[in-house]
């Protein structure tokens, strides 16, 4: 009987069962485990920001692993617990451009929480050869997905080499509605040898910094989008040429990885990182009380912050837990706030700060008190503002 094609609840268009890492990424389960931004491929789609594209900068979600490679596994634990992940998904830049870190990540992954915490991994073909596959699979990866290039057929056929290891193989590649005749080619090459799993098709959006050329080739975007024009279209074409195959195909939209997944993802973590004096909506934002000294969450804020000292940091938390003090003494419960010592502030409940800011405010002059709704992600992601 042929694949059944299905819209999913994530909207998101499916044929086959839905690969074990989409699984866990569509639930929010996953934590996004950003290697490094190094990458040999030049993708001129490639949608990583400034920020990350072709330094060698690890990310676990929002929160930067910084420091030697036990610190950064530590953070990176701590980041799994706080988002009560279940799984990780892999990606970079390229993963294999720091090959052994990777593994390392994996085993301290799997060593934390177990064999049954899913690991996938993204990868051009560039740097797949004997060599990081086996690396990769005594680590103990569960799913790779590869990203052959549809602009040439070079380093298809390395994608075989990984046949013999124990794990399940994926391809994921963007819809290039002008792509579709090279699309269906890798389609034909993965059938033919009985590569793969699964194939993942993503929606495209056009990222800011490659917008001139995604211009210069004749892209256009869907009215009031970021997506590529015409990608519904061509994925629907080749899932149905993927059908021949019985090949499992899922067309992976912006609206399932932008909204979806990282709303599950939140939610999660709001479920687990919130405190009793917060106010948690359907979404997972927080609702609280914040008091600021120096450093209010203003232009190039996240940039202050990381650039302070450490005897820096230390004199502003001990000014901070000298208001904490005098909250306390005021009657506040000792659990009813707490110092923020990552983003040194004080967070409390917002009616509470709406209470006493004006008091606070003759008792410490340069405090800056504010109600803040924001994501309950490493980073604090700020959605609303209301200084008091």
């Amino acid at each position: 009987m042929p694949l059944q094609v299905v819209e999913t609840p994530y909207c998101s268009i499916l044929q086959g069962e839905l690969p074990a890492g989409c699984k866990g990424c569509v639930r929010g389960e996953k934590l996004v485990l950003f290697v490094t931004g190094l990458c040999p491929a030049t993708c001129f789609f490639c949608p990583i920001s400034d920020e990350k594209k072709m330094k060698d900068v690890m990310f676990a979600n929002e929160q930067e692993l910084a420091g030697d490679e036990s610190a950064q596994i530590r953070a990176l634990i701590k980041e799994a617990k706080a988002n009560k992940a279940l799984g990780a998904g892999i990606t970079g830049g390229d993963p294999l451009a720091r090959v052994d870190r990777t593994c390392a990540y994996i085993r301290a992954l799997k060593k934390e929480f177990g064999k049954s915490f899913h690991t996938h991994l993204y990868t051009p073909l560039i740097l797949v050869n004997e060599i990081t596959l086996a690396k990769l699979a005594a680590a103990g990866l569960d799913e790779i997905r590869f990203h052959p290039s549809l602009a040439s057929e070079k380093f298809w056929s390395r994608m075989l080499l990984a046949k013999k290891y124990d794990w399940d193989i994926g391809i994921e590649i963007p819809i290039l509605p002008d792509k579709v005749k090279e699309s269906k080619r890798l389609i034909d090459f993965a059938a033919a040898y009985k590569l793969i799993k699964f194939l993942n098709l993503n929606e495209l959006e056009v990222s800011e910094r490659a917008q001139g050329e995604f211009k210069r080739r004749g892209y256009k975007t869907r009215e009031g989008t970021y997506v590529v024009e015409g990608s519904k279209g061509a994925a629907m074409e080749l899932m149905q040429h993927a059908r021949k195959y019985d090949i499992t195909a899922h067309y992976c939209t912006t609206t399932l990885k932008d909204r979806i997944q990282m709303g599950n993802r939140v939610i999660r973590r709001a479920e687990n990182e919130s405190h009793p004096f917060d106010i948690v909506d359907e979404e997972g934002i927080l609702t609280r009380g914040a008091v600021y000294l120096s450093y209010p969450p203003k232009f190039s804020y996240k940039k202050i912050l990381k650039s302070l000292t450490e005897s820096e940091r230390e004199a502003e938390i001990e000014n901070l837990k000298d208001i904490l003090a005098w909250l306390t003494a005021q009657g506040m419960p000792s659990d009813a706030g707490l110092v923020d010592a990552h983003r040194l502030r004080i967070v409390l409940g917002a009616e509470a700060v709406e209470e006493i800011h004006k008091e606070l405010a003759k008792k410490f002059p340069k405090a800056t008190c504010a109600i803040i709704s924001e994501w309950p992600t490493s980073d604090a992601f700020i959605v609303s503002f209301e200084e008091l």
